[in-house]
Parts: structure tokens; C-alpha cells; sequence
């Protein structure tokens, strides 16, 4: 059975947030997939400092006071990918964030496939207990058949008639998304069969939420599927929707990522149907001042682990490329090919391939910290070597090439030479030397990978001689920075 979370909110106006004609006038706000960017950060786009959690605290604040003002009640919802992407998250594994939300006032989250990224027993019992919020998602089981988290919340304005159903839902790309040990024993049902039986115990007055971590494309379907869904918050896909689009009657609401915007979707409902509605996504750019509250949990936080992550480590005079454009397409960069590089050094291997997805971000010119690196690499993933046919690695990096841009199973390669014609992949040489479909080749990949993680199941099944060396990926390109010191690119050149 799955469980419900019912929370009855208190008002001082027993008829706050609806009009004389029954109509409730609710103001949802929303952030997605910010990955442990809590503090302002600078982007290629934006010359000053945008995002983080002070700012889209400020604008909580802000929106909240309005909506008092003009009669209406607020939500503020959150749709997964607290984990992976700063040192925040490497260092503090989910509880800064958790903290924050906390003092943000969150309504409900959902889980992210990224939450599990540092083992669910640190989601369970590191995470989850200082929540003063619900966790919610109905489509993760156990093995022994027992709902991990509560599947719905409810919620029932005082004054309103109108009952609130908030249905939280996770991808299933979970067991791919993350490595595989970390969701061990779990089951992710599908999401769409999922919703349909949770939507048998709602009535024609509810109003329903589906609260998603499942990508703007699932979403469409969800909606397709399940016209009884009202409004759908979403995540996963990191799309800014700058405008909510329409499925038939359904409203899909996403707010980018990296905590660049705070969503917001204002709804009028009436006998459980949407009769106004408007959404934008409200930039946390340098206008938006910092709240003091929130900056100065942050500002707590930074001094215990600057010591170590502003420790310069080396120097750069290359851009080394690491944005999710360019690592997640059919083009190597210098970045992509320093890390394989380091990952078939340090075991002898022909060649390597690095999932796009397990860099989060690029080194720019100048001092490297301890921090960069971890901001590259935030996963604790570690090197694993193995044996594979030609023929083998052809397929792999045919499956890489049929991906869609901007899929975290783009490869980065290095010591292999090969060309795409036609979409089909063509190898020339690997480790310098002409390919032969019948050659065996040595390959160093990531523990990830290696597991069959972004579907690469033939790597799992068909890897021979599979070694697992423990060597931290973060460690090896520490290590690559500081015996060099300077990154130059004669340095990058010599590795091609």
C-alpha cells in the first residue's frame, strides 16, 4: 500500500486564497535539478553572478508576500537533484541542502535519481530524518514489495474545499543514472502505470499535482495518459520552460536547472479544473539580492571545507571544456580527453572512455583549486579495466553515437581514432595502432560504466579480465595537475 501524507495548513483567514464563487487561487513555486549549486556561480552567458539558494529565497519571500496580498495561498515545491555538482555535495552529501530547504520553507520534494548518488543508506538515514518536509515518490520499491517513500501528500487549505493531491513520481532511468550498487534491492515501477492507480482515489474536485522527476518528454506523456493530472512540476531533463506548455487540459511546469530560475505557475481552480493559468520563470540573476538567513547558513558551511577546496593545485592556460553541450555530444574535448587519459595511463590500457554525464563542468584559465577538480569529477567513481573485442568496442561507441545529444551516456574517448559517417561509426586506429575487429583491446573506464550504468549493459556482459582497481577518478587528475603544474597546450597536445 502506499502511504499518505496528509498536512492541513493553518491560516489566520478562514477563507484565504479563495473568491466568493468557490474558485481557489494558488501560486506554485518551483526549482529542479539545482545539483548542490546553493551559492551564486558565473556563466559563459552571464557576466555577474547568478542563481543559488539566497537569491531564489529572496524571490520566495517576495512572491509569498504578493500572493498574501492579492488573496492567494503558495506552494513552493521541488523536483529532485539535490545531490552532485559542487563540493557542497561531495563534502556535505545532501544535508546543506536539506538544511536550506528546510529554512526555505519547502512544501514537498521528490526524489531525483541523483539523490542516490552517495548510497541510499545516506539518503535514508543522513538525508531523510532532517527533512521537515515530505520525500515523496510512489514508483520505488523495495524488493520484499514495501513503498520506500510516501507515494501522495495532501493538502487542504482552510476555507477551501478544494483537497490538493501532490503525487511524487521518479524516473526509472534511476538504476542507470546512478551506479547500480546504490539502488540495490530497489524496484522503479513504471511512473505512468504508477500514476493511473494513485489517480483511483481522486475525486472530479481535486486538484492534482504530479510532483516529477522523469524529463519534459515523459511529462508530455504522463499527461497524455493521465488527463486527470492537472498541473505537472517536473524535473530531470533540465529544461527551462519559460512559458508552461499545455498537454490537452494538463499544465507541465519546469524551471531549468542549477538554481538559475525559481519557477512560478499561478493557478485558478474550480470543481477540480485549471480556469486560469499563468507561469514564468523568474531569473535569480545580479539584481536579486541574497537572503541574509540563507547566505549566512551557506557562509557556515564554506568556511568548513574552504581550507581545503581553495587550495591551488596547479594552473591552466587552456580552457579545458567540460559544459554539459560539449560532453554530452559526438565531440571530444581537451577536458574529455585529459580524464580518459589519466584512466589508461594509470592501467596500461589501449584506450578509455568517460561518460559525458560524470563531468559537470569545465576548468577555466588560471589557478586550479582542489574545488575545481571536485566540481569536475563530483562522483566518487574509480577506475575499472577490462578486456574487449574490436567488433566490442565498435558497438559501444555506436550506442554512444545513437544516443541524443545532450545524454549523459555520450562518451569521451581517448586512443581511439575513429569517425562517424552516416551515423555509423568507423574505427582507424586504437592505441595508435591500425583496429582489427578480432583485436583485443584494453579499456579503462569508471566503476559507473563498467556496471552497465547509461545502458552500456555490453560492457557489463561482455567485458573480460574486468579489474577494479579502487584509484579515485577525481585523484588521478589531481594528481595529472600537480606533478604538471602548468597546463599547457603543448601539455594536451603530447596526450593527443
Amino acid at each position: 500500500m502506499l502511504s499518505i501524507v496528509s498536512l492541513v495548513l493553518a491560516s489566520l483567514c478562514p477563507v484565504f486564497g479563495q473568491d466568493s464563487s468557490g474558485v481557489l487561487k494558488l501560486t506554485i513555486l518551483h526549482i529542479n535539478d539545482p545539483h548542490a549549486h546553493y551559492v551564486p556561480y558565473q556563466d559563459r552567458e552571464a557576466p555577474a553572478l547568478i542563481g543559488g539558494f539566497a537569491k531564489a529565497s529572496t524571490v520566495l519571500e517576495e512572491v509569498r508576500a504578493k500572493s498574501r496580498a492579492e488573496g492567494r495561498e503558495t506552494l513552493f515545491l521541488f523536483a529532485g537533484d539535490l545531490l552532485t555538482g559542487t563540493p557542497y555535495s561531495m563534502v556535505f552529501r545532501g544535508t546543506l541542502g536539506v538544511t536550506l530547504l528546510n529554512a526555505m520553507k519547502l512544501d514537498a520534494m521528490t526524489v531525483g535519481n541523483h539523490e542516490f548518488d552517495y548510497g541510499r543508506e545516506n539518503l535514508l538515514t543522513n538525508m531523510k530524518p532532517l527533512m521537515k518536509f515530505p520525500l515523496l515518490s510512489a514508483n520505488i520499491r523495495t524488493s520484499d514489495d514495501k513503498s520506500l517513500f510516501d507515494g501522495v501528500l495532501e493538502k487542504k487549505f482552510p476555507g477551501s474545499p478544494t483537497r490538493i493531491m501532490i503525487l511524487g513520481l521518479t524516473t526509472q532511468e534511476t538504476p542507470i543514472t546512478t551506479h547500480p550498487k546504490n539502488v540495490k534491492g530497489l524496484a522503479f515501477d513504471d511512473p505512468i502505470v504508477t500514476a493511473k492507480n494513485l489517480l483511483k482515489g481522486a475525486s472530479d474536485t481535486d486538484l492534482v499535482i504530479a510532483l516529477t522527476h522523469l524529463g519534459v518528454e515523459q511529462d508530455k506523456k504522463l499527461a497524455e495518459a493521465c488527463p486527470r493530472i492537472n498541473a505537472i512540476i517536473g524535473g530531470h531533463s533540465h529544461t527551462a520552460l519559460s512559458k508552461p506548455i499545455k498537454v490537452n487540459d494538463t499544465v507541465i511546469a519546469q524551471a531549468g536547472a542549477y538554481a538559475r530560475y525559481l519557477g512560478k505557475l499561478d493557478l485558478d481552480v474550480k470543481d477540480g479544473k485549471i480556469v486560469r493559468y499563468s507561469g514564468e520563470l523568474i531569473p535569480l540573476d545580479a539584481k536579486v539580492k541574497e537572503d541574509p538567513q540563507i547566505a549566512a547558513i551557506i557562509d557556515t558551511h564554506r568556511q568548513q571545507m574552504n581550507s581545503s577546496l581553495e587550495k591551488v593545485i596547479g594552473k591552466t592556460e587552456v580552457f579545458l571544456e567540460g559544459s554539459r553541450f560539449f560532453v554530452r555530444s559526438d565531440r571530444n574535448t581537451d577536458l574529455g580527453r585529459l580524464i580518459g587519459y589519466t584512466l589508461a595511463q594509470s592501467e596500461g590500457a589501449d584506450a578509455a572512455i568517460m561518460n559525458g554525464g560524470g563531468i559537470r563542468d569545465s576548468i577555466k584559465q588560471g589557478d586550479i583549486t582542489l574545488g575545481d577538480v571536485y566540481t569536475v569529477l563530483p562522483f566518487s567513481g574509480t577506475v575499472v579495466s577490462m578486456k574487449l573485442t574490436g567488433e566490442e568496442l565498435a558497438s559501444v561507441l555506436q550506442k554512444s553515437a545513437e544516443l541524443p545529444d545532450g545524454s549523459g551516456g555520450k562518451l569521451q574517448t581517448y586512443g581511439i581514432d575513429y569517425a562517424l559517417e552516416n551515423g555509423k561509426v568507423r574505427i582507424l586506429t586504437v592505441g595508435g595502432k591500425t583496429y582489427e575487429p578480432g583485436q583485443t583491446y584494453s579499456l579503462a573506464t569508471n566503476d559507473f560504466l563498467a556496471a552497465g550504468g547509461d545502458g552500456y549493459s555490453i560492457l557489463k556482459n561482455n567485458g573480460k579480465n574486468c579489474y577494479s582497481s579502487g584509484k579515485l577518478i577525481a585523484d588521478l587528475l589531481l594528481g595529472f595537475i600537480t606533478e604538471k603544474q602548468v597546463i599547457t597546450q603543448q601539455v594536451l597536445d603530447d596526450i593527443k
